[in-house]
């Protein structure tokens, strides 16, 4: 049977509580990851994913910059841990129940061993899913999307108000043209305080654009989409579909039809219920 052991992340990037929330940004921009462990003397005592950043930023009514938000405001207090005896296929059925992308793993003194993320979940499938399922099986229909000429803004929002981690643009033949992900919001994240922006009055800088503070409210999906995103067939494998994932660092495909036209979207939430359904 396969354990959390056999497939966690051993390195844990960790911050401590009293770490500004631009340190924890910085942290994941160049870990290439989406959460950081909140760490106290080797205990896991929280956890920061983008998402919380995002929540924190748009709740939050001060002025304060990411500088000046320390860690502890913003991390997830309930952590939620699992053992490394523990099988695969019940860390992926914690996740779902508790609807969360990963899991603190740690000893039998509290210490911290590792985490267990949905990417290491998709790794997993592509390994050990071949000619189980199809995306048809697992994707979601009618993703929700926005159009290239929309505001950031309203992409920012229809994600928070889904609960989502991504939007798909689409052109109007219904056809995907971009995706908008968390990570590409946390990379922009000053931008949910605009107030403090426009009070600033700094020139705004993002992926090669430059804008003044005034044009903040006319940012739209196209200035922050990720163009051409990569797609897969509702058709298709998922082993095939978690394969494309692990191989390009990403948490979500758009699912087509045989026309290219937008059906689904599979992303590793869904990677994750098709290992919680499997045995061994």
């Amino acid at each position: 049977m396969d354990t959390v052991e056999d497939i966690m992340t051993e390195k844990v990037v960790t911050c401590s509580p009293t770490a500004s929330t631009l340190e924890v940004q910085e942290l994941m921009v160049k870990n290439h990851i989406s959460r950081v462990v909140v760490d106290a003397k080797n205990k896991p005592i929280g956890i920061i994913t983008q998402k919380d950043v995002v929540d924190f930023l748009l709740a939050d009514k001060s002025r304060r910059g990411l500088e000046e938000i320390k860690a502890e405001e913003v991390m997830s207090k309930e952590l939620d841990t699992v053992k490394p005896t523990a099988p695969v296929s019940d860390a992926a059925r914690t996740m779902i129940g508790e609807k969360i992308s990963s899991l603190v793993v740690i000893d039998e003194d509290g210490k911290l061993k590792g985490i267990v993320t949905k990417a290491d979940l998709a790794t997993y499938l592509a390994r050990k899913g071949f000619e189980i399922y199809t995306v048809r099986d697992f994707m979601m229909s009618n993703p929700i999307t926005v159009k290239p000429s929309h505001s950031i803004f309203l992409a920012v929002s229809l994600m928070t108000e889904h609960e989502i981690s991504r939007v798909v643009v689409i052109d109007e033949e219904n056809e995907p043209v971009g995706i908008i992900t968390l990570a590409d919001v946390t990379m922009i994240s000053n931008l949910l305080k605009p107030a403090k922006v426009l009070m600033e009055g700094k020139p705004i800088f993002m992926k090669g654009l430059v804008a003044l503070p005034r044009d903040i409210y006319l940012l739209t999906a196209r200035d922050f989409m990720t163009p051409h995103p990569i797609c897969i067939s509702r058709d298709a494998d998922l082993a095939d579909a978690a394969k494309l994932m692990t191989r390009h660092a990403i948490s979500g495909l758009p699912v087509t039809d045989n026309s290219g036209k937008l059906v689904g979207i599979v992303t590793k939430s869904d990677l994750t219920r098709a290992v919680a359904s499997m045995k061994g």
